[in-house]
């Protein structure tokens, strides 16, 4: 790029007025140099580094869920743009590799993958399916389905709504896919990609029960005479409160976050059962099947929801899966990676190209792309 040119795009950078590969450039330019630089820091400045780097991404992401929230767009799921993308891994303090060292970037030079949207499919007792619209992102359960802003997708009749039989039916998000939904309750929840959401067509009885594969938020409405209950593959969770995000794949620790009110998490596997408060996140891991408790940044677990990934010390493994899952390509790696963790945020309404040119910079790691398959190389 000439340098003219360059200068010009660094000054809309810092205006803030750059187009999303302008600033992709910027930030994967800025990442090289610094991780061929031969410093090697300090670890307590590494620390103050890190705690600046954290302060201001959860500074943009804030002011972005604002934005979000002063349009009273609930439930769109925004594409914002990042204007910080991954930018600090703990190795890249160490490298040697040179800056004049070219980067193969063999990932680059096929027609790039767009990130997910909305999409998901309504499945009914009988089989039957509904494709929902990727133009709508709500849909409302009552007497009828319909979308929150559109027409009916189920009629029925509401005269005998109350006389007939809950109906079970089942919301589905591929991968690459998102969608929410409020319940015949009101409870409202956003489902991530590649979840499922089961749900009765009204609630009755003393619960109010649904169960969950994959990973949502849930906005629970209040109703002290019927407890709202959660099920997934690890626990059962009672919600005392309102506000919670419940990660819960297959093959992966069950994660709870905590936001508002409060709830009890029930381990399955040993009976086990902790109360979480505000800002509480517990996991339940793959191996040892035991619930652990820990503080959490709340912003980070929701972060999906408002258009980001946001990491938070997590290993490349971890931030390879979620973006396997909205992007919908499939990783395989030439060697086990390491537990070094990363942390970072970047817009999940970038091509997945710009997202692993940024971890390319930041991680020690080459990506091999053909077709939906990218190997993982030292």
């Amino acid at each position: 790029m000439e340098s003219k040119n360059a200068k010009e795009i660094l000054e809309r950078y810092r205006l803030g007025t750059c187009s999303e590969e302008e600033k992709s450039w910027v930030e994967t330019w800025h990442l090289q140099q610094l991780r061929a630089s031969r410093y090697t820091v300090d670890p307590e400045d590494l620390k103050r580094v890190q705690d600046e780097v954290k302060s201001r991404i959860e500074a943009d992401i804030h002011t972005n869920i604002k934005r979000i929230r002063r349009k009273n767009q609930l439930f769109k799921i925004s594409a914002v743009a990042a204007s910080l993308i991954l930018v600090l891994g703990v190795s890249y303090f160490s490298s040697r590799q040179s800056a004049k060292e070219p980067i193969a970037h063999p990932v680059w030079q096929q027609a790039d993958i767009q990130p997910g949207g909305n999409k998901a499919v309504l499945l009914s007792g009988d089989g039957s399916a509904i494709q929902l619209s990727e133009h709508r992102n709500t849909i409302i359960v009552g007497a009828q389905i319909r979308y929150a802003d559109g027409p009916e997708l189920l009629q029925g009749d509401p005269t005998s709504y109350l006389s007939e039989a809950p109906t079970v039916r089942t919301l589905q998000t591929p991968k690459t896919g998102t969608y929410n939904i409020v319940l015949a309750d009101g409870t409202k929840v956003w489902l991530n990609a590649y979840s499922s959401l089961k749900f009765p067509s009204r609630f009755e009885g003393k619960e109010r029960v649904v169960e969950l594969t994959g990973e949502a938020y849930f906005e629970v409405a209040h109703n002290k005479k019927q407890p709202f209950k959660v099920r997934s593959q690890q626990q059962t969770i009672e919600v005392l409160g309102t506000h919670f995000n419940l990660s819960a794949y297959t093959s992966e620790a069950t994660v709870t976050t905590l936001l508002e009110g409060a709830v009890k998490v029930n381990n399955v596997d040993d009976s086990k059962s902790i109360l979480l408060k505000p800002g509480q996140q517990s996991t339940v891991k793959e191996d040892t099947k035991q619930i652990q408790l820990a503080q959490s940044n709340t912003e980070h677990a929701v972060a999906w929801k408002n258009g980001y990934f946001n990491f938070d010390n997590e290993t490349l493994g971890s931030i390879l899966n979620k973006i396997a899952r909205w992007y919908d390509v499939e990783f395989t790696y030439e060697k086990t990676p390491s537990n070094k963790t990363y942390i970072g945020a970047v817009s999940r309404a970038r091509n997945l190209s710009a997202v692993l040119r940024a971890l390319e910079a930041v991680a020690d790691v080459k990506f091999k792309r053909t077709g939906r398959k990218i190997a993982v190389t030292p």
